[in-house]
């Protein structure tokens, strides 16, 4: 953890009134609340004071860090002071200093004091770093960016220091940004930066759902505050990546109509955070809450969901035999859904027990493959069991605002939607796009699956 995280607390950083170095020195010293017995405030204002006489702490444009050692301290103590209108200051040219940073400390820690001399002047060469501190619009934001500078650790390359910083400092204003949206929760992109300790210096009250295509162990370390999201599939673009996050956590439960999420993302592996999004659940997915708000996914169970995208996933990268192949997946409400179908060819599930044909079965993700190919739609109870293939739908109408560019394929899926409580996952056979439906409306379009986004 960086020196200053270790001793600067959000409630030390105030808004100075006084545009005096006198002044500002006072009010910091206040700042201080030192603890009863440790040392006082008029002893810590008269020895900063008494050094400022001697030589003053500017160290450049707008920037002073007033300092002394007390042997009556028992730890080190810092406060910052933020002055839009600046304090005037014995400053080498001339104009006032805006960021002011108090330093005390006791006799016997000086190369501790030194360092973190070191660290402070080496944050504040980032002059557009200091006018982020400067305007924050609170304590605790200007705090976050202060502790999250990111210059990486030592002996890190300049190229991913730089990315770190990059990620801590949005990663810290999207912590700002949902404090003040009163968002649920802050959705972290983790495969764009891989490594994930920078988080553990910016703590947060919002919630944390770390967003991945392979485990993580990050989240033991903070169990109370971090949920993992796994989205198994990292040939998607990003964008396409983050929609999935959603629909996931809206399928368990984890984000639900009227909530307002804040998204954070990269491109996948490129080492750093790029893009912040402030996104209204409800908004992104109104088909999803339209008929079922309370159970977004009626009784389709969440892993059901994801092990069908999977599978539909890999049927558009991959193909069968090096063709195309465009299918579709309707999902839950069975009974409904079976009076809008007829059997095309002879059901290839017909007379297997319930649990041969669940396709949460690893086993049977090469046979749903196969039976791809085949004309007709899979339908699927909610609970996962494939009860046929090669299934032909026909609704009792067709499903309103269609996007053009669908075909035959894409409409029937929406309209079995329209009529029913399903859901309907369908892989394009001419883009290897995957479209998923819901009453009646085109939830999301994704890609096919290793195309840029």
């Amino acid at each position: 953890m960086a020196l200053l995280a270790r001793y600067l607390l959000p409630a030390r950083i105030i808004t100075l009134r006084s545009r005096s170095k006198e002044g500002a020195i006072r009010e910091l010293a206040g700042a201080l609340s030192l603890e009863e017995g440790q040392v006082a405030m008029d002893e810590v204002n008269d020895a900063v004071s008494a050094r400022e006489k001697i030589v003053s702490s500017w160290i450049g444009p707008g920037i002073a860090i007033p300092h002394a050692r007390l042997p009556s301290l028992t730890g080190i103590q810092v406060a910052v002071g933020r002055s839009r209108n600046g304090v005037a200051w014995d400053s080498g040219d001339g104009d006032p200093v805006h960021l002011v940073f108090l330093i005390v400390s006791p006799d016997r820690e000086p190369d501790e004091h030194v360092l973190l001399l070191a660290e402070i002047a080496r944050t504040l060469r980032d002059r557009a770093l200091m006018q982020l501190v400067l305007t924050a619009r609170s304590a605790a934001e200007a705090w976050r960016l202060l502790v999250a500078r990111g210059y990486g650790e030592q002996g890190q390359a300049p190229a991913a220091s730089a990315k770190v910083r990059l990620s801590r400092l949005l990663f810290a204003h999207a912590l700002s940004v949902a404090e003040e949206v009163k968002a649920r929760a802050v959705l972290l992109q983790a495969d764009a930066v891989g490594d994930l300790r920078f988080l553990e210096d910016i703590p947060s009250s919002v919630e944390l759902i770390l967003v991945t295509s392979s485990k993580t162990d990050f989240a033991a370390e903070r169990p109370e505050a971090t949920r993992i999201l796994q989205v198994p599939f990292p040939t998607l673009n990003r964008s396409n990546q983050v929609e999935l996050a959603l629909l996931f956590a809206v399928s368990r439960g984890l984000l639900a109509r009227g909530d307002t999420v804040v998204s954070v993302s990269g491109v996948p592996s490129s080492g750093y955070l790029d893009t912040l999004l402030v996104i209204d659940v409800g908004r992104e997915f109104p088909t999803v809450f339209a008929r079922s708000p309370g159970t977004p996914l009626a009784d389709v169970e969440p892993q059901v969901l994801e092990k069908v995208l999977q599978i539909a996933t890999d049927i558009a990268r991959e193909g069968r035999e090096g063709r195309p192949v465009g299918t579709t997946f309707v999902l839950g409400d069975y009974e409904q859904v079976a009076r809008s179908c007829h059997q095309m060819v002879i059901n290839p599930f017909r007379g297997y027990s319930v649990e041969e044909k669940n396709i949460l079965d690893p086993s049977l993700e090469e046979t749903v493959k196969e039976f791809s190919t085949i004309d007709g739609a899979f339908i699927l109870r909610g609970d996962g069991v494939i009860m046929s293939a090669g299934t032909f739908l026909r609704p009792e109408r067709a499903a309103p605002n269609l996007p053009s560019g669908l075909g035959a394929r894409h409409a029937a899926a929406a309209a079995i939607t329209q009529g029913t409580q399903s859901i309907a996952v369908v892989v394009s056979q001419s883009t290897g796009s995957l479209s998923v439906f819901k009453g009646g409306g085109l939830v999301m379009s994704l890609e096919k699956p290793g195309t840029s986004g």
